[in-house]
Parts: C-alpha cells; structure tokens; sequence
C-alpha cells in the first residue's frame, strides 16, 4: 500500500468511491434499465420494420416487374397480329388489284379484237365497193359497152364470194361445187 501512498491514492479513499460507483451504477441501472431498454427495443423495432418495408417494395417491384413483362408481351403478341391482319389485307388488296388489272387487260384486249374485227370488216367492204366499181369498168371497156351495173355488180359479187369460199383457181377456172362452167375473173 505504500505504493498508492507515494501516488497520493488513499486506499480507504479509493474502496469507499469504488462502493459509491457501485451503488450509483446499480441505481443507474434500476432506474435506467427501463428506459434504456425500451429505447433499444423500439431501436430494434424500427430497424426490423426497416428491413419488412424493404422487402415489401422488392415485392412489390417484382410484381410491378412481372405486371410489365406481361403488358409489354401482351402488346408485343397484339402487334404481331395487327402486323399480320396488315399484311393479309394487303396481299387481299394486292390480288383485288391484280384482278381488276386482269380483267380491265381483258376488257382492252376484247375492245381491240372487237375494233380490229370491225376494221377488217370494213377495209374488206372497202376493197370489194373498189373491185365491182374497177371490174364493172373494165368490163364496160372490154366488151365496149355499158353494162347493167346491179347485173355486173350481181356477177363480180358472186366471182367475189366463190374466191372466198376457195372454188376458184389461180387461173379464173371454177372447181369443186361451182357451176361447172370455165371463167375468167371478169365473167
């Protein structure tokens, strides 16, 4: 002990403050302990309620997640059929306009025939009105005189219809079904 002497540390001193803390802690500790804990629980509760919020918004954004995956492929599968009913409409409306482009192809081809046809007929009209009238002059000038024009345009019109029907030679002699009698092409 002389050794807290020479520190200046009185012995009886130093046990009477170590029983004074003692008790003061002690009573501390009853009178604190209470609130102390309740603070420390209360700490506790919010942390834990903390960590319950926490994964309650991590399940709420995966379900939120979840929600969205599902909009987005329910957008995505109602694209691809708007996609598809575009495209059938469009290969419906590709085969209508190559339809009316068919028939209206159709239609002009017809006309053409039809025109042509009516050409045809006409430049031959045409062309026999040309070879009575030509005919019926020669065969005034041959024989020298003027002959019936309804009889002469009787007889170049039957020459005309034999050379249609193919009874006629290169050399103006009647064949086949005709009347039998040799001609030329002017009688």
């Amino acid at each position: 002990m002389d050794i807290l002497k020479q520190l200046g540390i009185e012995p009886e001193l130093l046990v009477g403050q170590i029983i004074a803390f003692l008790i003061f802690a002690g009573v501390f500790w009853k009178l604190a302990q209470g609130p102390l804990l309740k603070i420390l629980d209360q700490r506790q509760a919010d942390i834990q309620a903390t960590y319950d919020q926490l994964d309650a918004d991590r399940d709420a954004m995966v379900k939120t997640r979840r929600e969205y995956e599902q909009r987005l492929a329910g957008i995505e599968a109602e694209a691809r059929e708007q996609i598809q009913n575009a495209v059938k409409e469009a290969q419906a409306l590709r085969e209508q306009m190559l339809s009316d482009a068919q028939r209206q192809a159709e239609s002009i081809l017809e006309r053409s025939r039809t025109e042509s046809q009516r050409e045809r007929e006409k430049a031959f009209t045409e062309m026999r009105q040309q070879i009575v009238s030509l005919s019926v002059a020669a065969a005034g000038k041959v024989i020298g005189e003027e002959l019936d024009a309804k009889r002469h345009t009787k007889l170049v019109d039957d020459f005309i219809g034999l050379v249609a029907a193919g009874s006629v030679t290169e050399t103006g002699a009647v064949s086949g079904n005709g009347t039998g009698q040799k001609g030329t092409a002017a009688g």
